[in-house]
């Protein structure tokens, strides 16, 4: 697994209030491989922030470029891929928003301490916040053109191949459809069992991907789980598909 690879190989900012609390790097010493990057403990913590920051940003750029693309009518996959042939340009892939427990929370805490001299990064939080509603939008144009479309969303964690749903961009969408009722809204998540509470109660029902593919008018791409690359794309040419992440490119 990448938790148990970076846990052990990837390098440690350490850093404490003095030397005997800088001195519990040793701990870390039994098992990590990686380097350790010794400092004090308002600048280590503001590295961490600032790793998930620096994404947010990177990934607010990809989102806020989807848009331009869509508006402009040039396919944004192709616009990174040749941008990214740059040496010094490497633009993430946009995606449905950001979910999770670091990436969409840990820029608050720079914003919070530091309001007027982090503009950029708390514009960075607007865009990636707002992105659901961007898709939302494109789903309703979409469903608008059908009497009772069925709109079948593949994933709800907030990243590839976990069960984790926390702060997920894509439940936010499949609730946002559910309780707009332009539709019946069908979830695909192979790695849960049961819906959360909130989309259980707005009528969202959980199923497997042929069901949703019997079924779906709509098919909405949100999460790169390796379950749905690897779905027929037979199977998608008679239905309206929104691909949010790349999915199905």
């Amino acid at each position: 697994m990448d938790a148990i690879h970076e846990l052990v190989a990837n390098d440690r900012i350490v850093g404490g209030i003095d030397e005997t609390s800088t001195a519990t790097a040793a701990f870390y010493r039994q098992f990590v491989t990686g380097k350790f990057l010794i400092t004090d403990s308002r600048t280590a913590e503001l590295a961490k922030l600032t790793e998930n920051s620096f994404r947010d940003v990177n990934i607010a750029l990809a989102n806020e470029l989807s848009r331009i693309c869509d508006h402009l009518g040039v396919d944004i996959r192709e616009l990174i891929r040749l941008a990214n042939h740059h040496p010094r340009v490497e633009i993430l892939s946009p995606g449905p928003g950001v979910g999770g427990h670091c990436i969409a929370v840990d820029p608050w805490f720079i914003i919070h301490s530091a309001p007027e001299q982090s503009r950029l990064i708390h514009v960075a939080r607007e865009v990636n916040t707002a992105q659901p509603e961007f898709v939302v939008a494109e789903v309703g144009v979409e469903a608008a053109r059908l009497r009772h479309p069925t709109i079948a969303c593949f994933g709800l964690a907030y990243k590839a191949d976990i069960d984790d749903l926390r702060e997920s961009p894509s439940v936010e969408i499949a609730l946002r459809l559910a309780r707009e009722g332009g539709g019946r809204i069908l979830a695909i998540e192979p790695h849960i069992e049961t819906l959360p509470t909130p989309l259980a109660v707005a009528d969202v029902r959980l199923c497997g991907v042929d069901e949703a593919l019997a079924e779906a008018d709509i098919v909405l791409g949100l999460v790169p789980h390796r379950a749905f690359q690897k779905m027929s794309r037979q199977a998608l040419r008679e239905k309206i598909v929104i691909d949010t992440c790349g999915l199905w490119q």
